[in-house]
C-alpha cells in the first residue's frame, strides 16, 4: 500500500540546461556502474489531487518501486511519475558518460495499455521538501511545483505491449551531465490523444537506472 502525504507548497527554482546529447535508438551496453534511483513519486494533475504526493517504494522486503505513469483519453488527468536518483559520483569520483536507461526484464507483474510512448523531463534543482521536528526530511513534490521545475525534455522512449513485451531490452534514453542528485520527470506522452498507463516494478536488477563509467 502507499503512503500519501498531502502539502501545499510554494514555486521554486528555475530552468537550467541539462542534457549533452540528443536521444538515440534502444542499446545494450554491458560496462560500467549501475545505479538505481533513490525514490520515486506520483504526482497528479487531477483537481483533487494537485497538492498531493504519493511515494511509489521502495517497497520492502523486495526493494523495488513502482514505474507507473498514466492519462486517460484526450490528454486529461495524467499522473506522471518523479525520479530521484542521489549520491551520484561525478567526477573525479566517478567517471562518465552518466546515461539513463530502463532495462526492461520481462516480469509477470508488469502491465501497459494504450499510449505506452513515455516522455523524459529534466527536472532543475532539488525536489522541495519539509523537514519534521526531528531532523527528518521528507521531499514533497506536487504537480504544481513540479510544473514550474520541469526543463527540457532528454528523450522518449516506447515500453513493450503483447508479445514485444516478453523480450528482455535495454533502452537509452540519453546522457546528462553528472549532479550529485539528478531528477527526472516520466509522463505518457501528449502528442496522442488516446490514453495509456504502465506499471513495471523497477529495481537493482530491472527497470530504470543510471550507468556510469563505461
Amino acid at each position: 500500500m502507499l503512503n500519501t502525504h498531502t502539502h501545499l507548497l510554494l514555486p521554486l527554482l528555475i530552468f537550467s540546461p541539462f542534457i549533452t546529447s540528443a536521444p538515440t535508438t534502444p542499446s545494450i551496453q554491458v560496462c560500467g556502474t549501475i545505479q538505481p534511483p533513490s525514490n520515486f513519486y506520483q504526482i497528479y494533475e487531477e483537481e483533487q489531487f494537485t497538492n498531493q504526493t504519493s511515494g511509489l517504494g521502495p517497497f520492502f522486503p523486495s526493494g523495488e518501486f513502482s514505474f507507473a505513469t498514466q492519462q486517460e483519453a484526450n490528454n486529461v488527468n495524467e499522473r506522471d511519475l518523479i525520479a530521484s536518483f542521489k549520491n551520484i559520483p561525478c567526477p573525479p569520483n566517478g567517471r562518465g558518460p552518466y546515461n539513463i536507461e530502463f532495462n526492461f526484464v520481462p516480469d509477470s507483474s508488469y502491465t501497459a495499455s494504450g499510449n505506452t510512448r513515455i516522455d523524459v523531463f529534466a527536472i532543475n534543482g532539488d525536489l522541495p521538501s519539509i523537514t519534521f521536528p526531528d531532523g527528518e526530511a521528507l521531499e514533497t513534490p506536487t504537480w504544481g511545483t513540479t510544473n514550474q521545475q520541469t526543463g527540457s525534455l532528454i528523450g522518449t522512449f516506447t515500453l513493450p505491449t503483447g508479445a514485444d513485451a516478453r523480450a528482455p531490452r535495454v533502452f537509452f534514453i540519453n546522457s546528462v551531465v553528472c549532479r550529485p542528485t539528478i531528477n527526472l520527470r516520466f509522463s505518457v506522452t501528449n502528442d496522442s490523444p488516446a490514453a495509456g498507463s504502465v506499471n513495471y516494478f523497477s529495481g537493482p536488477q530491472a527497470g530504470l537506472r543510471i550507468r556510469y563509467g563505461c
